[in-house]
């Protein structure tokens, strides 16, 4: 088993380098081509066509007021053959600038670049104030895309957010030494839990963000980011196929009896229901975004969709009554979820986490380059050493790197406070171990939690909120 430090220190050596490649800022792997180009591939009629819309995402403090976004396409096995260049005046780039290009079918890189000049000198990268080149280069990785690039299918649209950076900003979070804002539910307080309207708010509001993923494995293997492994709370499902089912369990949020089990149903199946329809903050006073067309999405869509996000993703065990048991269905979604990272080149941007011991030793195995989280099994007895203050205490490898854990905790009828100085400073010392709390959501325990020194996370259903005092604590410190 590969350590922390040495997770680490791959990752630095795969953090992104710049360099000049023709007229291009290429990411990682200074190359000239994407890759080799496949001798069987077919060149498409240039009649047939399909549409890239995207999205060119600032980060507040580097967004203008106005200005021009560039965009360049290329072929993405010849960063030599541009397609397509335009120029988009924006006035307003708070939700991000919108572009859309119509391309011949095929695969592609594309370049964006901001300044406040009305056409682009491509040739010189100081012209810009901002810039970006998506593409993926085979030799490189780190680079967080496809091995196809973006592709273009005839009478599809192809969607795709790009973050557009300044030449100094690290962009791996899980190595920034300041605390991480993982949104639980993707900031299920603030938007519908795990849809796209929530995870296109998220890119929004800044880079300190993590984008957190709960993955259920559908009947036809694809990771499905859901937090249940019913769709009774989150979606329309249940008033649809079974009206009459039984309400849940007392304590428990769902009910379990196989109506609606993402399990026994396909991707495409799953999401045909409405996963905005039971979303309130008002106590069910209203349910805005009810028939907005919001459907449950899967883990490739979001690498496909956000490649520039970073990810906490939990791996969910069937459940019954409340009670979490895997399958061997949860350990195939394991080997999926592994797959889909390393096809995606997202290595360096997730953390992995399982409560159930057996799921999270599976994915381990599967790729012991990728961070993740302790199960449940094994950061009980971690917390009792921690409690003794028993540092020759040996995890049993392999093990992960972080521990996601609540701020109080009851074993057997004991009160425990888990979160504390002392015992994050030990966690760290003695093991080199970091830790994210949940689920932190009121004022005076994001406070608590701020004040904790060498605390890596905090994971909340308000990551806006939990942003504004992140910020605000660092101006007061400037």
């Amino acid at each position: 088993m590969k350590s922390f430090a040495d997770k680490l220190k791959n990752r630095l050596c795969g953090l992104y380098r710049i360099c000049m490649a023709g007229s291009f800022v290429l990411l990682a792997g200074c190359s000239n081509n994407a890759s080799e180009q496949p001798e069987d591939r077919p060149a498409p009629p240039a009649a047939v066509t399909g549409r890239l819309i995207g999205t060119a995402v600032i980060f507040p403090e580097h967004r203008p007021s106005e200005g021009y976004l560039h965009v360049r396409a290329f072929d993405a096995y010849d960063v030599e053959a541009i397609v397509q260049e335009s120029s988009i005046a924006f006035s307003n780039a708070d939700e991000g600038v919108v572009f859309e290009i119509t391309l011949p079918v095929g695969n592609y890189g594309v370049a964006l670049a901001i300044n406040d000049q009305p056409a682009a000198n491509w040739a010189d990268e100081t012209s810009f104030d901002l810039s970006r080149t998506y593409h993926c280069d085979l030799g490189a990785p780190d680079t967080p895309c496809n091995s196809e690039g973006i592709v273009i299918s005839e009478n599809t649209d192809s969607l795709i957010n790009l973050t557009l950076y300044s030449s100094s900003q690290n962009r791996d979070l899980f190595l920034q030494p300041e605390i991480l804002n993982v949104a639980h539910g993707a900031g299920q307080g603030e938007r519908p839990d795990f849809t796209l309207v929530a995870y296109e708010y998220l890119q929004l509001l800044g880079p300190h963000i993590v984008f957190e993923a709960d993955i259920n494995g559908s009947a036809d293997n694809i990771p499905v980011v859901m937090h249940d492994s019913t769709l009774d709370r989150k979606t329309n499902f249940d008033e649809i196929n079974c009206p009459d089912k039984a309400p849940p369990p007392e304590d428990k949020h769902f009910t379990h009896n196989d109506c609606g089990r993402i399990s026994t149903l396909t991707f495409d199946e799953v999401s045909e229901y409405d996963a905005g329809y039971h979303w309130t903050q008002d106590d069910g006073a209203t349910f805005p975004y009810r028939d907005q067309g919001l459907g449950a999405v899967s883990l490739e869509s979001l690498f496909k969709r956000f490649p520039d996000a970073h990810y906490v993703i939990e791996l969910k065990p069937e459940e019954n009554d409340g009670v979490g048991s895997f399958t061997q269905e949860d350990l195939d979604t394991a080997v999926e979820v592994a797959r889909l990272v390393s096809e995606y080149r997202m290595r360096q941007r997730v953390t992995v986490a399982s409560f159930t011991d057996e799921i999270i030793k599976s994915f381990r195995q599967q790729d012991d380059d990728i961070l993740t989280a302790f199960s449940e099994a094994e950061a009980l007895p971690l917390m009792l050493a921690v409690f003794s203050g028993d540092d020759s205490y040996e995890v049993p490898e392999p093990a992960g790197e972080f521990l996601q854990i609540p701020e109080n905790y009851s074993l057997d009828g004991l009160a425990l406070n888990l979160v504390n100085d002392n015992n994050v400073d030990f966690l760290l010392s003695a093991f080199d171990l970091r830790v994210h709390v949940w689920t932190v959501n009121d004022d005076e325990a994001m406070d608590r939690m701020l004040d904790i020194d060498n605390l890596s996370g905090i994971i909340t259903d308000f990551p806006a909120k939990l942003m504004q005092k992140i910020d605000a604590r660092k101006n007061g410190a400037q």
